[in-house]
């Protein structure tokens, strides 16, 4: 029996397999992109190896000190920190990299001369950042919690807490703001090498109005945090997710007459990072369908 797959959407033959629809097809096309591209592959390797050095750093800790501990769950903080140190930062270059010379490539033009539209072009693209978050965010815990099964270190009787899931959680969040930013760079400047700039200096412009915003007032001094890099920052310090650290941190800053450190709540940090990264996506969206490819 012949079946047929129009419109982009499965359907089942008399074997009762599927025809693979338009996700599957879009899915197949980013990959097969991804893997051809040597940018993809180093960035993964690098980010891979910088995990796996400082988990081996952490495991011969244990090994050599009474002091050091690397075991489930109290490890989180040490395994988490692959993601809210460099990921953010892995992803958006990956991001643009892979997306920005397609428009000087034509690639994504002949996807469209091809049959595909715009808007499922844009759904590819969207589909390779959510694929990067999560080889990312299993790339960490793989190694990571690999690692702890080479450590003396005993561990307690839960394998995660809560606490470890909202750090988790807000890594997530990071690197979504962050592959957010590149995807809409990627698709307004439409060039890797320029692209990258703006993204860099763009860090070095907001800690400048921060510094100025702090000298301001109180006012501008709390409008500052939701800025987007001092989001990502606060958003991925652990101590914003281990309230008890916090404390014991604060205490010791007392002694020494320091101010204690204050965070926003995490809720509403994860809410102005999802806001901003819907803010980057629409406008990316917005750009590829009106402008020519």
């Amino acid at each position: 029996m012949s079946e047929s797959t129009g419109g982009g959407t499965a359907t089942r033959g008399r074997d009762g397999g599927f025809r693979t629809g338009i996700v599957g097809v879009l899915l197949r096309i980013e990959v097969l992109k991804a893997v051809k591209r040597r940018a993809f592959w180093v960035a993964a390797g690098v980010f891979a190896a910088f995990n796996a050095m400082a988990t081996f750093e952490n495991v011969r800790s244990a090994h050599r000190y009474d002091w050091a501990s690397y075991a489930l769950p109290e490890a989180w903080p040490d395994i988490v920190f692959g993601l809210t140190g460099p990921g953010p930062f892995f992803i958006a270059v990956l991001m643009i990299l892979l997306v920005a010379p397609e428009f000087s490539w034509r690639t994504g033009r002949q996807n469209v001369i091809d049959g595909l539209s715009k808007e499922r072009l844009y759904s590819g693209k969207v589909m390779v950042l959510a694929g990067l978050v999560l080889l990312f965010v299993v790339t960490v815990v793989s190694i990571g919690v690999g690692g702890t099964l080479f450590s003396p270190s005993e561990g307690g009787p839960e394998f995660i807490r809560s606490t470890d899931l909202s750090y988790l959680a807000g890594s997530v969040l990071n690197m979504l703001i962050f592959g957010s930013a590149g995807l809409m760079l990627s698709v307004l400047i439409r060039s890797a090498g320029p692209g990258l700039g703006v993204l860099f200096l763009y860090l070095i412009v907001e800690e400048a109005i921060t510094g100025l915003m702090v000298r301001g007032g109180e006012t501008l001094r709390d409008l500052s945090e939701f800025l987007p890099y001092n989001l990502v920052q606060d958003l991925g310090d652990n101590l914003a997710h281990y309230p008890e650290v916090l404390a014991s941190v604060n205490a010791d800053r007392a002694e020494r007459g320091a101010a204690p450190l204050e965070f926003l709540d995490v809720e509403v940090m994860a809410i102005a990072v999802l806001a901003y990264s819907a803010i980057f996506l629409l406008i990316a969206f917005l750009s590829m369908r009106k402008r020519d490819l």
